[in-house]
């Protein structure tokens, strides 16, 4: 997988591999964004993958474990770009790209999934890697902390809710998605400057 995208991959009868898992997760992400978390269900997402709910619970036993999986590949995702900035010089040029490879993600496969986290708070609070999603966020903050002041922390911690917030209060912002994003992230690179 690069750059923490969830790759989804289909099988025609040309034998080409189908990763069932991948699949899953981005159709029940669909509905979840679509439907809500209360709204949707484990046979809505059988049947939009045309497959039994027998087949869908031999890889996800409940929507929470469905969502526990998004969220887990998401925190990989994350990951990535903590571990590759370990490997970094400090300074400017590391904490934008951090912010663009962040800004990337919430653009591209995780915005919907962003979008449903800020509407979900719930369905989000009862994840199982809730308090490990919170340690990636303080050490993305710590990364794009200029210095150890706590100007310098907040604006950091600004910096990633601008990003957060670009995909996920749309209908607050107005403009278009990439309008949206593109602002967040030049907001970003200037409060970690």
């Amino acid at each position: 997988m690069g750059e923490g995208n969830i790759i989804i991959t289909t099988t025609a009868t040309d034998g080409r591999r189908t990763d069932t898992r991948d699949r899953i997760r981005a159709t029940a992400l669909e509905i979840f964004s679509e439907r809500g978390w209360e709204g949707a269900t484990l046979r809505e997402i059988a049947d939009r993958l045309g497959i039994t709910r027998p087949a869908l619970y031999y890889h996800f036993a409940s929507k929470e474990a469905i969502l526990d999986s998004i969220h887990d590949e998401l925190a990989r995702s994350v990951d990535e770009i903590i571990e590759w900035a370990g490997t970094q010089p400090t300074g400017a040029a590391t904490r934008a790209s951090v912010l663009d490879r962040l800004s990337a993600l919430m653009v591209g496969q995780w915005g919907p999934f962003m979008h449903f986290a800020q509407r979900e708070d719930d369905a989000m609070r009862a994840l199982k890697g809730t308090a490990a999603f919170i340690k990636r966020m303080n050490a993305l903050g710590d990364i794009l902390s200029p210095e150890d002041t706590v100007a310098a922390r907040i604006r950091a911690r600004l910096a990633l809710d601008a990003l957060f917030m670009a995909g996920a209060r749309s209908e607050r912002l107005g403009g278009t998605q990439t309008e949206r994003h593109e602002e967040a992230l030049t907001i970003a690179k200037q409060l970690t400057r």
